[in-house]
């Protein structure tokens, strides 16, 4: 259900309803009602949430599933399996940092988005 994908993507993306609805242009209670499931938003504020997240409208409705950010890349599920049996195969001090190297990068990635508008 479209309140229940709202709540979601905003869980996963570390930010308050309030974040969101400052940055969408709604009030905090408008935003909170939409993830309660007591009202909609017309298709301005549709379009404003999709953009946000970076997804679809149709996706915030419900009707396709969430676009694999991969997809463009051409990588496959056996990639993935690759790179992680590569990973597996290093040291555990190798292994420790990279997974700290990756974590530094989603948080660069994570401000990148924020001070972008989520774009």
């Amino acid at each position: 259900m479209f309140y229940e994908l709202l709540k979601e993507l905003r869980q996963k993306k570390g930010v308050t309803g309030e974040t969101v609805a400052n940055a969408v242009g709604l009030s905090e209670s408008a935003y909170r009602n939409y993830e309660r499931g007591v009202r909609e938003p017309n298709f301005e504020t549709l379009c404003k949430l999709a953009d946000y997240y970076g997804v679809t409208t149709d996706y915030l409705l419900g009707r396709e599933p969430l676009p694999n950010p991969f997809a463009d890349l051409g990588l496959s599920a056996e990639d993935e399996k690759d790179v992680l049996a590569k990973y597996m195969s290093l040291p555990p001090t190798m292994r420790a940092c990279l997974l700290e190297c990756l974590r530094q990068l989603g948080g660069a990635v994570k401000t990148i988005d924020d001070n972008s508008g989520g774009k």
